[in-house]
């Protein structure tokens, strides 16, 4: 059986929904371990038995990541990482800082080959199953190189996710016309252009929900931002819906519509998966949004162990070292 090892002290809310989280997921089968601070991470396990890796450090969403991880040698995040190298555990999954997630995996685990930087890979609804986007939060400021090597990672998770044998790979840009954009996207539109990659061109925002590509690359700031608004817009159309039907529709027939819409609800609610991709490093580790709460920490570990159980990390990496 998979072990996910969760790091308990990572996020807005931890240690609590991060505890709570993956006693949930044990009772629906999934093996965890809990890295953090024991003392604060008993209290709330209720007699549960989940084994507790003591690392009674944490590094704070506000820390400089490279000098958190350098001075702070029993955090909870290096914790996670350290079994993941030792193979104790099969994957790693942390609501807690990005950036310590991230520097702490290419440190511990080492980065793959041929890849420069690491992404954050999102998987994200459409109406004939999903699409990719990267990089959502790792890197801010990348090279055309970057973006071109993201494209083979995101178009490579794409063939495994969704069974597809040619994904479709577009560059985000503020217009579809092939000059557009900064220099970094122009030069980075030529790279993908005379790639082996199935590339698309230039896509917009709007692209997210006409099927245009199954692969979306960006850099960091732009995807995290483009992610977070997507979410964000999901929940408020959710309330606008739930509003309006309370106002408008028959009462009695109320609950029957609320069902029948419920698994559109589920499809656009980020805390029914709530975990994305770290890829380019030596391990399956998923991130979180810092302010997940119990059910997302809870679905996102059931997320991270579905992946390993697909040999996710196997298939992806006998295919993408990148020269």
């Amino acid at each position: 059986m998979n072990t996910i090892a969760v790091d308990a002290m990572g996020g807005d809310s931890a240690p609590v929904d991060l505890v709570k989280g993956a006693i949930e997921a044990k009772q629906v089968g999934v093996n965890v371990v809990l890295c953090g601070d024991q003392n604060l991470i008993k209290p709330y396990l209720d007699n549960v038995e989940i084994p507790i890796y003591h690392y009674p450090q944490v590094i704070s969403m506000d820390e400089d990541p490279m000098k958190a991880i350098r001075s702070k040698k029993q955090s909870s995040i290096i914790g996670c990482m350290q079994l993941l190298k030792e193979n104790k555990v099969q994957a790693v999954f942390s609501a807690g800082s990005t950036g310590a997630t991230l520097v702490s995996a290419i440190t511990i685990l080492g980065k793959q080959k041929g890849i420069i930087r690491p992404a954050i890979a999102s998987v994200l609804p459409t109406l004939d199953g999903g699409i990719v986007l990267l990089d959502s939060g790792a890197s801010l400021d990348v090279k055309p190189k970057i973006l071109f090597q993201y494209g083979v990672m995101g178009a490579k998770l794409a063939e495994i996710l969704f069974n597809n044998s040619n994904p479709k790979v577009g560059l985000l840009n503020n217009g579809e016309e092939d000059t557009k954009g900064r220099d970094v996207e122009k030069t980075a539109f030529k790279l993908l252009k005379s790639s082996d990659l199935n590339f698309v061109g230039n896509v917009e925002g709007r692209d997210f929900a006409t099927g245009k590509a199954d692969v979306f690359v960006t850099d960091g700031f732009t995807g995290n931002v483009v992610l977070k608004t997507m979410e964000g817009t999901a929940k408020l159309q959710s309330k606008l819906i739930s509003k309006s039907l309370k106002e408008n529709l028959f009462k009695p027939v109320l609950p029957a519509v609320k069902k029948a819409l419920q698994p559109a609800k589920d499809t656009l609610n980020p805390d029914k998966t709530n975990a994305s991709y770290l890829l380019g490093v030596n391990g399956v580790v998923t991130i979180g949004h810092g302010s997940s709460n119990v059910e997302a920490v809870k679905n996102a570990i059931i997320y991270t162990n579905n992946s390993v159980n697909k040999e996710f990390i196997s298939d992806f990496t006998s295919e993408i070292e990148i020269t």
